[in-house]
């Protein structure tokens, strides 16, 4: 009976330990699960950060290039006024509607930059994928709109002012 005795207290102390050791590592697991979601949620804040930045530069160097193609077509348009005060009187009214449509159309221009640069302030504030496809998505399309602008505005004034 001592045997018995001493053997369930052996085997009782047995179990006791090992539900000690596996409430440990439950334990143990249960924080490095917490540690690694709170790490996980710092590098996605990282990603973030990084692609807000990056979406920045790209704005700022496609607002640069459009605000300086814009000031060329300000300077060109100047120039061809003058150079339109001195063609006959025949053209001259016909080079002064267009010269007129044209300078609308680069103020239209210029309003519709700082129009999306607003935009792209408000996004900033709520950063998410979408802002970088809206971003290409109106660069293609102003980029676009200035070349055909500017090939009108050469063979509009090329041929018509001596």
């Amino acid at each position: 009976m001592k045997k018995v005795t001493l053997l369930s207290l052996a085997a009782i102390a047995f179990l006791f330990s090992c539900d000690q050791s596996s409430t440990r590592e439950v334990k143990e697991a249960k924080e490095n699960l917490t540690e690694a979601k709170d790490e996980l949620k710092d590098a996605q804040a990282d990603v973030s950060e990084a692609a807000k930045a990056k979406e920045i530069a790209e704005w700022n160097h496609f607002k640069n290039e459009a605000d300086s193609a814009i000031a060329t077509m300000e300077n060109d348009l100047k120039m061809a006024e003058a150079k339109f005060d001195k063609s006959d009187k025949r053209n001259k009214q016909q080079l002064k509607m267009d010269y007129e449509k044209a300078k609308a159309d680069v103020v239209a221009m210029k309003e519709r930059l700082q129009r999306r640069n607003a935009e792209f302030e408000d996004d900033m504030k709520r950063f998410d994928k979408n802002v970088s496809e809206k971003n290409r998505s109106f660069e293609r399309e102003f980029k676009h709109d200035m070349n055909e602008f500017g090939s009108a505005f050469k063979d509009l004034f090329k041929d018509n002012v001596k």
